[in-house]
């Protein structure tokens, strides 16, 4: 045999040996034990705390929204779809609101060639309200429109309770302080969802915190059903031109409250028709500091100059509230 063959045979030989014994080092001992996998793998991962927590976690402090999302369309859409990994939630970490909401929901939403027929809606995005985040319209737990309204309370029933917020708001829900909002004609959905707020502290608020936290879920919507049934306050029977200096800012507020602050369809938000211009001057600055957080009005109100904010609460204060929107 040739030499350069015996060398060629020798060297095959030292790579299939070495072969053999680097498989034997670096195999893991459980490696085919029980198949073609490290058999020690099984309970090193069944014994890490699991990243995603599921939406049995969330019920106990976000009832109202496990509730909203549990009953619509996106209930095979688990919290931590949008939310991210809820790990150590909430004792050790925090998990994301998302601002970019629409980036985040054209992921399903955005009608695109290559995409598979579906049963989700498909929209244009150059076409579908351009500028506005998807919560500008929707409640994404409940994002079809009409489901954003919630269950009727008992008028009669908040009538009688409504004595403490008297106290504030005004027996007729028109408050003596125009510091303080009025509540009367305002979307019952949207004082539910407020009094809710409260309640768990998504809004501070020294003096409502400790009240909402003493009712109940039925006192909640009895409450808001009474005073969304009141007469609002009215100061003159027509609609108020916008000064031309902020008439592209009322446009924009109309598009989420409503011609002239009046109300729209989607009753998660609230009037501001006839609403007290001091307390819209207040909330609007409380959206600029982050003491009120929405992704949307913060970003609107961090951009507006001190003049724009007092020019556009007195442009709603001072319009007629009309009947309610329904």
């Amino acid at each position: 045999m040739p030499k350069h063959i015996k060398r060629l045979v020798v060297l095959m030989v030292a790579c299939a040996a070495a072969a053999l014994y680097a498989k034997s080092y670096l195999t893991a001992d459980s490696f085919y034990r029980f198949g073609h996998y490290r058999a020690d793998s099984v309970p090193e991962i069944a014994a890490r705390e699991p990243a995603f927590q599921t939406p049995a976690a969330c019920t106990s402090c976000h009832g109202l929204r496990h509730t909203e999302w549990s009953g619509n369309v996106h209930k095979t859409v688990i919290c931590e779809v949008c939310h991210g990994a809820a790990q150590g939630h909430p004792s050790q970490a925090k998990v994301a609101i998302p601002a970019k909401t629409v980036a985040l929901c054209t992921q399903c939403h955005e009608a695109m060639a290559e995409r598979p027929l579906t049963s989700i809606r498909q929209i244009v995005v150059s076409r579908h309200y351009p500028g506005l985040e998807c919560i500008a319209c929707h409640n994404p737990h409940a994002p079809k429109i009409g489901a954003t309204v919630e269950a009727a309370g008992d008028a009669h029933a908040g009538h009688d309770s409504a004595a403490t917020c008297a106290a504030c708001h005004g027996a007729n829900g028109i408050s003596p302080n125009p510091e303080w909002p009025n509540l009367a004609g305002q979307s019952a959905t949207y004082l539910t969802r407020a009094l809710a707020s409260f309640k768990v502290g998504a809004r501070a608020n020294n003096m409502m915190a400790p009240m909402a936290q003493s009712l109940q879920e039925a006192d909640v919507r009895n409450l808001a059903s009474y005073f969304s049934a009141l007469a609002c306050k009215a100061p003159a029977a027509r609609t108020v031109a916008a000064p031309p200096a902020i008439a592209d800012l009322a446009k924009s507020c109309a598009a989420c409250h409503g011609e002239a602050g009046r109300g729209s369809s989607n009753q998660s938000l609230p009037k501001l028709a006839g609403q007290n211009a001091p307390y819209l001057i207040a909330a609007i600055k409380a959206f600029q500091t982050g003491q009120r957080m929405n992704p949307i009005m913060s970003d609107i109100a961090g951009k507006l100059a001190e003049a724009d904010i007092r020019s556009v609460a007195a442009y709603f204060s001072a319009q007629s509230c009309g009947p309610n929107f329904h």
